[in-house]
């Protein structure tokens, strides 16, 4: 890591949590520019730290704060247009939108709302029940 960001660890976290509790993701602008800008620090040493201490690059933390929203929104609101739910969590259109969240939850976003969000948790159950089969077989095999 750079000398030169060791000191401004402790503002630029605490910048970041901020720009997540004040929900400046949802903007369709935000982006790692924006964000760097808005610390007054190269974008190259907020994307080393957000892999520091996170693991993942901005792209991602953004796309998954957004798709917890979203998945809030499609529940408390089940007659909101899909087109209007990707608007409101930041995404320029709905197909973007749709990509990401089946990316991240495993099934689109009429599914989780048809399903009161119970969709992926009975798909997670039926993998883990097939899994454990497959180590039993496996066990009595061997």
């Amino acid at each position: 890591m750079k000398q030169h960001i060791l000191p401004a660890r402790r503002i630029i976290g605490r910048e970041l949590m901020e720009w997540i509790l004040f929900r400046e993701y949802l903007d369709p602008s935000a982006d790692m520019d924006c964000v760097a800008g808005r610390l007054g620090v190269p974008r190259e040493d907020v994307s080393e730290l957000l892999w520091i201490y996170t693991g993942e690059r901005f792209l991602t933390i953004r796309k998954r704060l957004r798709i917890g929203d979203a998945k809030e929104l499609l529940l408390t609101h089940p007659d909101m247009p899909m087109s209007q739910v990707a608007r409101a969590v930041g995404f320029q259109d709905k197909s973007d939108f749709r990509r990401a969240f089946r990316e991240e939850m495993g099934v689109l976003p009429r599914h989780w709302r048809e399903s009161g969000g119970k969709h992926l948790k009975c798909r997670i159950r039926a993998i883990r029940e097939a899994g454990r089969n497959r180590c039993h077989a496996l066990r009595r095999s061997g």
